[in-house]
């Protein structure tokens, strides 16, 4: 497979938006309304300087090793066989979450548009499309999500312009909603919802700058990006919905369009939206796989892992067949984020780092006692 060619500062902001934003499409939104009430635009705000001040605590812990992924600091804080444990548990983490991502995403799409395909064809669909993307290899990969996150945030911003005749101020009251306890103490689970940042822990041997500045202000920039986006999303739905909170069979971002007109001669402006996002879903695999692949080639040490794009693909498909119903699925997912995605990217790898620090200023204090 052809190695990534090292990718802008631009390019490295976009791998992290697009996780973020394709869940916003999903049902973030509704899971921060379902648990926070008239209280959600407050906890935006308050996760998002949180999830700031845990991604400056991150890129701080890689400082000391520049131009090194996660993959390569568990080499050096366990060995060998450490190194192949993260990096087995990090692989299937990938497909678990992409598989139900985009089995959720099919099912949307199934029920809107395509009732007489089934829900496996469109599974099909994106899996093939990965295959053939990861056997061009990365950077094509790369230049594409950089263009289609763009027209992701771009639909995105235009559906939240398009609700604002609806907006009802008053539907933010009372503003904490069911209470500070669930606006501030159960409310911090949902700084999981930055689930992107899981990127960030590959970025550093992608970057063209490998300095920590570079890193931090990509990380900073995202975290503000995808809270602006989250927090306009969530701001959306429950001032202008006042059903919002009991939407659970579709994308709540999707009835927002619906119910609004482009002019006379363009009445269904979500049959654009929802090619946008499909091409998001798209580029959002893609890079599941390549992550995936990146993995192996540092855990097997083999050069060319292109013989592994089709076994992945499909381990991914398999996996996202198995759920029965939307529901099920949705349901896998908000488990997979509360007690996987959000502890694997706040609390294991980062433990991982700070361990491996450690054990550095431990080796080189011993250096510096030899010398002395």
């Amino acid at each position: 497979m052809s190695g990534v060619n090292k990718i802008s500062f631009f390019e490295a902001v976009c791998l992290i938006l697009i996780i973020t934003i394709n869940r916003s499409v999903l049902y973030l939104p509704q899971k921060i309304l379902s648990s926070c009430g008239s209280s959600a635009i407050l906890n935006v705000v308050y996760i998002g300087i949180i999830a700031i001040i845990l991604t400056i605590i991150i890129v701080k812990l890689f400082c000391r090793f520049s131009g090194l992924d996660i993959i390569d600091i568990s080499q050096f804080l366990g060995g060998k066989h450490f190194k192949n444990i993260v990096g087995i548990f990090l692989i299937l983490y990938i497909i678990f979450i992409s598989a139900i991502l985009i089995r959720d995403f099919s099912e949307i799409i199934h029920i809107v548009y395509y009732q007489e395909i089934p829900v496996v064809y469109l599974l099909i669909f994106f899996i093939v499309v990965s295959i053939i993307s990861n056997f061009l290899g990365e950077h094509s990969i790369v230049k594409t999500n950089a263009l289609l996150t763009v027209v992701m945030l771009t639909s995105l911003l235009i559906t939240f312009i398009l609700i604002i005749p609806n907006i009802t101020v008053q539907r933010a009251l009372p503003i904490l909603g069911y209470g500070a306890y669930e606006t501030f103490f159960a409310g911090l689970a949902n700084v999981f919802s930055f689930n992107g940042l899981f990127s960030l822990y590959f970025m550093p041997p992608m970057l063209e700058d490998k300095s920590p500045k570079t890193l931090k202000k990509v990380a900073v920039v995202s975290v503000v990006i995808t809270s602006i986006f989250l927090l306009l999303a969530v701001g959306s739905l429950l001032l202008s919905f006042s059903f919002s909170l009991t939407l659970e069979t579709i994308s709540p971002l999707y009835l927002l369009i619906s119910n609004n007109e482009l002019g006379e001669y363009f009445q269904h402006p979500e049959s654009l939206f929802v090619l946008s996002w499909i091409l998001a879903f798209m580029t959002y695999t893609n890079i599941s796989c390549m992550y995936a692949l990146r993995i192996i080639k540092k855990v097997t040490n083999v050069k060319n892992v292109k013989p592994f794009v089709i076994p992945i693909c499909i381990v991914i498909f398999l996996v996202a067949i198995i759920p029965n119903s939307i529901s099920q699925t949705r349901e896998l997912g908000k488990l997979g984020c509360k007690y996987i995605c959000g502890p694997l990217i706040f609390i294991i790898l980062p433990l991982i780092l700070f361990l491996a620090n450690l054990k550095y200023k431990k080796l080189h204090r011993k250096e510096f006692d030899i010398t002395e």
